[in-house]
């Protein structure tokens, strides 16, 4: 009698153990790329239940030199979050799916894409995400290298500012050995990141205004890129309203 006991007991666990998903959990296959399209290899990816069930909370995998990823030990048939996660980085990317039933594994429709990575020590954007490096990096002395474009950067007063105004500033602007000079619509075009930081470029570029100062177009105006918008023009020299001054060099001065 025992004996037909504990064999019923026994039976019943593996029936509650298979009802809980003990016996076979379901799996997740995906790929995470960059905004280009490239693969991002060496970052976690973590899977976290909506409504957690004790042993089934979390689970994580690391992407390979593809971009993929596999995780395993899922509550079958239950809803999941996926998100990239480092040390370095932050970012928004995100994505939710009903895990596989018992025993199978659910394949994500298209790559896990992070358009934007900010890091977690200076808030700039981050270029290399495996590798957590930023694209903006500020010296002790204010200089803010572009390793995307080879460009350097000193941002200058936070006032209104016309554009004699601006010429002076920057050719008396001496920091870090001098050598600056007024940038070009085009190079303030390429710090423009919509939708980043307060202004539209990297919070390393520190200012309330909204333009800044390009190069002249005629003896009476002058190319003034607008942050609000991207969408560059020129307007007057004696203009100053919301409008500051950048100075600008190449890299690897001596």
């Amino acid at each position: 009698m025992k004996k037909i006991f504990g064999l019923s007991g026994a039976l019943a666990l593996v029936v509650v153990l298979s009802a809980c998903g003990g016996g076979k959990q379901s799996a997740v296959e995906g790929k995470l790329v960059d905004g280009n399209g490239k693969p991002v290899a060496g970052v976690k990816i973590t899977a976290a239940q909506v409504q957690p069930s004790k042993g089934y909370e979390q689970f994580e995998a690391v992407t390979s030199s593809e971009g993929s990823f596999r995780i395993r030990g899922l509550f079958p048939s239950s809803q999941y979050v996926l998100k990239p996660w480092s040390d370095k980085w932050t970012c928004d990317t995100a994505a939710k799916l009903d895990s596989a039933p018992q025993g199978e594994t659910a394949v994500l429709p298209s790559p896990m894409v992070i358009a934007q990575a900010f890091s977690k020590s200076s808030g700039s954007l981050v270029t290399d995400l495996a590798m957590g490096a930023t694209r903006f990096t500020v010296s002790s002395e204010g200089v803010i290298a572009d390793s995307q474009t080879g460009l350097e950067w000193v941002v200058g007063p936070n006032r209104d500012t016309n554009y004699a105004q601006a010429e002076q500033w920057v050719a008396g602007c001496n920091v870090a050995g001098g050598g600056w000079r007024m940038p070009t619509r085009q190079e303030l075009a390429s710090l423009y990141q919509k939708g980043v930081g307060e202004r539209n470029m990297d919070p390393a570029f520190k200012t309330t205004g909204w333009c800044v100062w390009g190069e002249p177009r005629d003896s009476s105006s002058a190319w003034d890129f607008p942050f609000a918008d991207g969408n560059e023009y020129s307007i007057n020299r004696t203009n100053s309203r919301l409008t500051r001054v950048f100075a600008v060099r190449s890299r690897s001065r001596t």
